[in-house]
């Protein structure tokens, strides 16, 4: 699929799941209830969804461009990566 077709698949899947009160995260992709999700609509179309679990850790702008809507998010804390040391393997001494 391209990504036009992914998106087009998505909204449409997003209308029907918004007339059932579930939307899908567009950060996370887990289901929702409608009330705890923020969503955005463009001329009676929904765009994008976000729960209030990734709102909640995101900063999130919404930008019109010709194209559509472009969204950008940023972490709002740093991402802490835990590594284990690699085992060092010794020869005969």
């Amino acid at each position: 699929m391209t990504p036009e077709q992914l998106q087009r698949a998505w909204v449409l899947q997003a209308q029907a799941d918004a007339e059932r009160g579930v939307l899908e995260c567009r950060m996370c992709r887990r289901r929702g209830p409608l009330e705890e999700t923020t969503t955005l609509w463009r001329n009676g179309i929904l765009v994008f969804a976000l729960c209030d679990t990734c709102a909640g850790g995101h900063d999130v702008v919404f930008s019109p461009t010709p194209a559509g809507v472009e969204v950008r998010a940023s972490r709002r804390s740093p991402v802490e990566l835990v590594t284990q040391e690699v085992p060092r393997v010794h020869g005969p001494r």
